[in-house]
């Protein structure tokens, strides 16, 4: 220790490696890699967090009890079995005027509600307004329906809620007409292209789940990451018919963008776009709207093609 005092250094300042005393911009570097280093960790944990969290984000799920389950209208319960077994659970209300040529619908609804939700407010409106039955069907996890939600079994639960609602009827796929609301859209979307349908009516839905992931998230791969995907844009595409959407330029959770970005996939010279303006995306819907959408659906009946 004398020889570093006769050159005059102390011991706190010798560095042994180099025999040196650190410079300014060596002690800035490793600071700026231990930076580094916990912003890796920290961004790796939050990208792992968001992947486990993916589910529960996209399927809040109320089950029951949640809503009104004995509300003031006449409805008929509904149980089936998807394909894989799980047990879905539905109401179908039913249009109790004298109509000669009734309409069919399917209603899909949105990620944060059931059927004691959606029922009463959606199902009865395509009743009264529409003229039409409409079967309004839990996703698995959701209501009373059992199991968890994921995509590809979601998928299953629509399917076989097309299949129960053609056989209660005695009609095709090819007679229905579709809603999807939200989350509901994406469903909507996959029977369109996979099943078939009268028309397709789209109500402030998306692109993908990723494109609105990453619009939240622009930070995150999205795209690369998520499992449940509803690529709706797929799916619109490959759908021949007519389709009817609306979408609302307040909307917060879906961007107004991603409405107009789908419907450009549509191809039937009768799809409508119908801008909400000011409505949000957990608004409700003027009397107006479905007036048009009930002009609308006639203008198909009238179509030799349909």
């Amino acid at each position: 220790m004398q020889y570093y005092r006769i050159i005059g250094m102390t011991d706190s300042a010798y560095n042994p490696r180099s025999g040196l005393s650190p410079s300014y911009r060596q002690r800035v570097m490793k600071w700026l890699k231990r930076a580094l280093r916990s912003l890796c960790v920290g961004y790796a944990v939050l990208i792992a967090l968001l992947m486990l969290m993916e589910t529960s984000m996209i399927y809040p799920a109320p089950k029951f009890p949640a809503g009104n389950w004995q509300p003031g209208f006449s409805f008929e319960d509904m149980e089936f079995a998807s394909a894989d077994g799980v047990k879905i659970h539905g109401w179908l209300l039913r249009n109790r005027d004298q109509l000669e040529s009734p309409r069919y619908f399917l209603y899909c609804h949105g990620n944060g509600e059931n059927v004691s939700h959606a029922g009463s407010w959606a199902g009865l409106e395509i009743v009264t307004e529409l003229g039409g039955h409409v079967l309004v069907f839990d996703y698995r996890g959701y209501g009373k329906s059992e199991g968890s939600p994921h995509e590809a079994g979601i998928k299953l639960d629509a399917e076989r809620a097309l299949a129960v609602l053609c056989d209660k009827f005695d009609i095709e796929p090819t007679e229905v007409i579709l809603i999807g609301q939200s989350l509901g859209g994406g469903v909507a979307a996959h029977l369109a292209a996979s099943q078939g349908c009268k028309a397709l009516v789209l109500q402030k839905t998306f692109t993908s789940l990723p494109d609105v992931a990453q619009a939240k998230f622009p930070f995150v791969p999205a795209h690369y990451l998520m499992r449940n995907r509803f690529d709706s844009s797929l799916a619109v595409e490959a759908y021949d018919g007519p389709v009817h959407q609306s979408h609302g330029e307040t909307d917060r959770v879906i961007p107004f963008r991603f409405g107009k970005q789908l419907f450009e996939k549509t191809s039937h010279p009768l799809s409508k776009f119908v801008n909400l303006g000011q409505c949000g995306h957990n608004d409700g819907y003027s009397s107006d709207y479905w007036k048009q959408l009930d002009s609308w659906l006639d203008d198909l009946g009238s179509d030799p093609s349909q």
